[in-house]
């Protein structure tokens, strides 16, 4: 009797260590899977505002026969909003007649001072 009683203590041991073991591999696995997440969507996020920068930049050249010689000529003109927190912009004016650098960075906050 208290070899079956050993035996079944155990067997119920050894299968709440498994549950326990799968149940941490899952947590991990969506904590992986919500990282990788977070990070296509933070990608997205970044082309989307780019996009809308050179949309207005176009907008601008077609409506005023001239690309915009500055960010801020968009933000004022052209309704652009920019969250400088989030993200850092490079608008560099070649010409007139020419399509501008835009190319939007994540802000990546300094540690420290």
């Amino acid at each position: 009797m208290r070899r079956v009683f050993r035996a079944k203590k155990t067997s119920e041991t050894l299968k709440a260590v498994s549950f326990i073991i799968i149940v941490l591999i899952l947590v991990v696995l969506t904590n992986i899977g919500l990282a990788d997440l977070s990070r296509v969507q933070e990608k997205n996020q970044l082309e989307v505002v780019q996009d809308a920068i050179i949309k207005a930049a176009v907008q601008c050249y077609a409506l005023e026969s001239q690309y915009p010689p500055s960010l801020q000529y968009l933000v004022e003109n052209y309704g652009i909003i920019l969250d400088e927190e989030k993200y850092v912009y490079h608008y560099r004016a070649i010409g007139s007649n020419m399509v501008p650098e835009i190319v939007v960075f994540p802000n990546i906050p300094r540690g420290g001072n």
